[in-house]
Formats: C-alpha cells, sequence, structure tokens
C-alpha cells in the first residue's frame, strides 16, 4: 500500500494547490476548485485508491514553494517526481515537459513531437491524466483551431495560469492570436 504525505499550499492563481507526494517524490497536484470531477483533495484520493493519506501542512508547505519556485524560474525537470502511467502516457508527459514557460501548443503538436501524428485525441487523452498539474504543464496545450481547449480545473484556472506564464497574449477570445 502507498504511503502518501499530502496538504494544501498556496498558488498565485487565488486558489490553494493539493499537493501529495511519496517517499520518491510528488505524486500528485491538483487545485481545491470544485468541477466536474470534484475539488483536487477528493480527485487525489480517487486517483490513488489503495494509498494511506497523511497530512503534513509543513512539510508540504515547503513543497510547494520549491514547485512554485521551479515554475516561476521555468526549471519544472528539476522536480522529482513519483508518477505512474502507460509508457504513452510517460512518452506525452515527457514532451509536455519540453513546452517552455509563455508558449502553448495544440495536441496534433505533440502528436508529432512523439512520432504518431495521427494520435491528437490519445495525446489529449493522456494530457487529461497527468497527474502532477503545474509541473508537468499540461495547462500549455491547446486545440489545434486556437481554442482554449479543456483543463480538469477549470479553463477559468488554465486562463489565469497562462496569463501568469504570459501565453495567454497569444490566445484571444478562445482562440490564437494570429
Amino acid at each position: 500500500m502507498q504511503k502518501i504525505i499530502y496538504g494544501y499550499a498556496s498558488s498565485p492563481f487565488g486558489v490553494d494547490m493539493v499537493i501529495g507526494q511519496t517517499d520518491i517524490g510528488v505524486c500528485w497536484i491538483g487545485f481545491q476548485v470544485d468541477g466536474y470531477k470534484g475539488n483536487g483533495e477528493s480527485r487525489m484520493r480517487d486517483f490513488f485508491p489503495h494509498a494511506t493519506f497523511y497530512q503534513d501542512q509543513h512539510q508540504i508547505e515547503s513543497q510547494g514553494k520549491s514547485i512554485l519556485d521551479a515554475w516561476c524560474a521555468d526549471r519544472l525537470r528539476s522536480i522529482t517526481m513519483d508518477i505512474h502511467g502507460t509508457p504513452f502516457q510517460q512518452k506525452v508527459w515527457q514532451a509536455l515537459l519540453d513546452i517552455p514557460k509563455g508558449e502553448t501548443v495544440s495536441y496534433g503538436d505533440i502528436a508529432r513531437q512523439i512520432g504518431l501524428p495521427k494520435a491528437a485525441r490519445a495525446v489529449g487523452s493522456a494530457v487529461g491524466e497527468n497527474p502532477v498539474s503545474l509541473i508537468i504543464p499540461c495547462h500549455r496545450v491547446i486545440t489545434a483551431a486556437g481554442l482554449m481547449g479543456n483543463y480538469g480545473w477549470g479553463t477559468e484556472l488554465k486562463a489565469k495560469i497562462l496569463q501568469a506564464e504570459d501565453a495567454l497574449h497569444r490566445v484571444k477570445a478562445g482562440r490564437l492570436a494570429a
């Protein structure tokens, strides 16, 4: 049975982050927003149904600061993670780490990057299963038509994150600026 230490950390986006970590590294980052899939903590518990959870607010606040420092400096790969997925999901998540802060790409762009140009929908599914939002920047993926696209934590939060990264200047009225 997996042991996960979790807690809440402030974010610059107006909602708290929910962070989970194992002895190996960060395994979950979500946000305390209520959505169709539940809030960050309930979704974490659903994602790890066989885990035992221990709340340690002090440890998680420190981890949250490290995560935000890495996000601000665009050093997301410096955060040690403990994430598990299919080989395809892992390949997609690694490709997301290559998206520079302040930039956006389409699902099709990621599909081409991983050598599967017809797999944009499958890429979208893998992006949606990302357990460490913000570290693996799934918010930087938009549709080929330039639409904001889905985000598990809501498009309003996605827009706030992109604005903080200065990527929103490329999206106008839900479409990429020309």
